[in-house]
């Protein structure tokens, strides 16, 4: 993960290849990094083919009793809230596929700028049985409108960036089909900080508007991790993986 701050703006790029999983030592990283008072603003970005897979369904596949899990469930939920508690935009730029947990985290951004590509964005925690608990659904209900909501947060699709944006699962697409991905994270980037500034500058009041749109929610995690460790749910996590290791 490198970590670079210029003008009150930090940028997190949390890999320049691999899937970006959110194993707990990178979303604590992460995390670490929302919570420091070194910058008013923050870009997330992934790489040029992931922004993030989300969690790794391995570290959990290997999870040995219901404390891990428990951690693991529980980490990115951390994750998420202090992308939303952070007194600043967070802004994230999706070059990559953004999965799952992945999808999420962008989601829990304030902006999401988007680009042109095979990649592929969209919640799959339905088809494998996982819960999705009502403090992560509220970041969805916040992003996606309602004519769109149960689709996306229960049908499993995953969306091209121009469907994407359809959906509002980004805010926009930067360049055009025929730019670069290199040219168009560039830009993308370069959008990112103007956007952050113009945040900063409004100070304040943005700070107490970005506090009131967000739902405060509970839910028992138990729930969640029993279901986990359900026969069901592990049969469909094991043909997920099977199928996943066969390409």
């Amino acid at each position: 993960m490198n970590i670079s701050i210029q003008n009150d703006i930090k940028v997190i790029e949390m890999g320049d290849k691999g899937p970006n999983l959110l194993s707990v030592d990178r979303a604590d990283k992460i995390i670490s990094e929302l919570s420091k008072k070194d910058c008013k603003a923050v870009i997330l970005l992934g790489n040029e083919k992931v922004f993030s897979a989300g969690l790794n369904l391995k570290h959990l596949q290997k999870a040995k009793d219901a404390d891990e899990v428990s951690l693991i469930f529980k980490t990115l939920r951390k994750l998420l809230v202090a992308s939303r508690e952070f007194p600043g935009p967070v802004i994230s730029i999706v070059a990559g596929h953004a999965i799952a947990g992945g999808c999420l985290l962008a989601m829990a951004s304030d902006y999401r700028y988007g680009i042109h590509g095979f990649h592929r964005m969209g919640l799959n925690e339905m088809a494998i049985g996982i819960d999705l608990p009502p403090d992560m659904l509220s970041i969805i209900s916040n992003t996606i409108s309602k004519n769109h909501l149960f689709e996306v947060a229960t049908q499993c699709r995953m969306y091209s960036p121009t469907q994407a944006l359809e959906k509002g699962l980004i805010n926009e697409i930067v360049g055009s089909r025929f730019t670069s991905k290199k040219k168009a994270s560039e830009k993308a980037l370069e959008k990112a900080k103007e956007l952050a500034k113009f945040y900063i500058n409004a100070g304040e009041p943005f700070v107490r508007l970005k506090q009131s749109l967000m739902h405060d929610t509970d839910f028992d995690y138990q729930i969640l991790i029993d279901n986990w460790f359900s026969a069901d749910t592990q049969e469909k996590v094991n043909s997920v993986m099977s199928s996943l290791n066969k390409k």
